[in-house]
């Protein structure tokens, strides 16, 4: 599995003012009623200098929101490999587990209830191109205390490559400096899966 090589080597130049725009991110959970909430970032509360934040025309006011379509309580608990194993293969898509590579994130919340879930990346019969900030935007956006990262190997093999390892440990450390832990990552095969967790990878 490969990765990226622009992973946190964005330009200060991407993130000027001008082009700061009201943005969303997707993700999903099984058909029920809806519910929404908003996350604003209140930027004052997070000024540690105690100097005010005023408010600019100049500027866009960016908030974060997204759906929830079921309580928590009603949610799947991942606390093993065996249950995230079950919970991807029912939300994997139909008829590619076998023919491309796909980069998938389950979102837990501190009671290891499944949030929701988010496809990172899809790539070849080979290989996936992930970034690990991506990952990340989607879990910060749904308040997640947690992550299951997971991805299919069309060729029914198991083994666990050089590239997953690496990525594994990238996206562990990335996680301890933004409180959001990483439990496991599942490699998963149309008959089977492993855990790098259960093998010592994480």
């Amino acid at each position: 599995m490969k990765k990226s090589g622009s992973c946190g080597s964005r330009s200060p130049e991407s993130r000027t003012a001008s082009k700061l725009k009201r943005s969303h991110t997707t993700w999903k959970m099984p058909s029920s009623p809806v519910t929404t909430q908003t996350l604003t970032l209140n930027l004052n509360a997070m000024n540690t200098d105690n100097n005010p934040i005023e408010k600019s025309p100049q500027l866009a006011e960016v908030k974060l929101t997204y759906k929830c379509q079921q309580p928590p309580g009603e949610s799947p608990t991942v606390s093993t490999p065996g249950e995230a194993a079950r919970v991807l293969r029912k939300i994997w898509e139909p008829g590619q587990m076998q023919l491309r590579e796909q980069f998938v994130v389950l979102l837990l919340n501190s009671a290891k209830k499944c949030l929701g879930w988010c496809k990172i990346s899809s790539g070849g019969t080979t290989a996936t191109i992930v970034d690990p900030a991506a990952i990340f935007r989607v879990a910060m956006l749904a308040n997640a205390s947690s992550i299951i990262v997971a991805h299919n190997h069309p060729s029914g093999n198991l083994d666990v490559s050089a590239a997953d390892e690496k990525l594994t440990k990238r996206v562990m450390e990335a996680g301890k400096l933004l409180g959001i832990s990483l439990e496991d990552h599942i490699i998963l095969t149309a008959e089977d899966y492993r855990s790098l967790k259960a093998s010592g990878v994480i």
